[in-house]
């Protein structure tokens, strides 16, 4: 599967009159061009399967998109329970 780089970002959203973070992710061309008005959030950039864009829209993750973390399937913290009772 080849790899390519998704982004998070904004658009204006009517409804609130103001920038809001979208629920899908992008690559950075798909998102420039068919995403008016949007801002790329550049330190998002995250290396996916090219099988990650092909949603309902071409070049955008399925709504509610998570990219894989660094951490997956690893402890990450610990919870302590310090009641004697």
């Amino acid at each position: 599967m080849n790899k390519i780089k998704v982004y998070q970002f904004e658009a204006y959203d009517m409804c609130n009159d103001g920038m809001k973070k979208s629920l899908r992710w992008g690559t950075r061309e798909t998102i420039e061009k068919i995403v008016a008005g949007s801002k790329v959030l550049i330190e998002t950039e995250t290396e996916v399967d090219e099988s990650a864009v092909s949603s309902d829209i071409p070049g955008l993750t399925n709504i509610g998109f998570r990219p894989p973390s660094k951490n997956d399937g690893f402890q990450t913290s610990v919870k302590i329970n310090l009641d004697p009772y």
